[in-house]
């Protein structure tokens, strides 16, 4: 077994699905306000969080193939579930919690979910060791941490 806690590939895995699930989250608040302006800014953010998971997928097409497959395949897996079910709420309940929601609580409730991936990326960042690994959470860390600054700028 390689001598790491998380590889560059289950980090990429874990962001892409938490990308994915943000896309899908801002994309269907785009589509809940009639406001253009709302519309507007909640597109922006599901093509952001599009961006960023067709990077990550990028990204991951190189390293892949560094980790040793069977290793990857059981990771993957158990990283997903983290992902999934105990850190991020999945999509489906973050659709029903906004569902009755002011524009205010939908953006602090995003904004409490964005500070939640930050947070959990600072946490894999002291973990890995692999320094390209590093170079990746960095990039990810900056661009979600610009992601609840224009939440912010949109609570009236």
């Amino acid at each position: 077994m390689k001598d790491y806690l998380y590889s560059a590939d289950e980090l990429l895995e874990m962001s892409l699905k938490i990308e994915e699930d943000g896309e899908k989250f801002y994309t269907h608040l785009s589509e809940k306000f009639s406001d253009p302006k709302k519309k507007e800014f909640f597109s922006y953010l599901a093509s952001q969080e599009r961006e960023h998971a067709k990077t990550f997928k990028e990204i991951s097409k190189g390293l892949v193939e560094e980790t040793d497959p069977i290793f990857w395949e059981e990771a993957s897996k158990y990283i997903r579930s983290i992902v999934e079910n105990r850190i991020f709420p999945n999509l489906q309940e973050m659709i029903e919690k906004t569902e009755n929601m002011s524009l205010n609580e939908i953006l602090d409730f995003a904004i409490s979910i964005e500070k939640e991936t930050v947070i959990f990326y600072e946490e894999l960042y002291d973990l890995v060791r692999e320094k390209r690994s590093k170079e990746i959470l960095s990039k990810i860390i900056r661009e979600e941490v610009s992601h609840v600054r224009k939440l912010s700028l949109l609570k009236e």
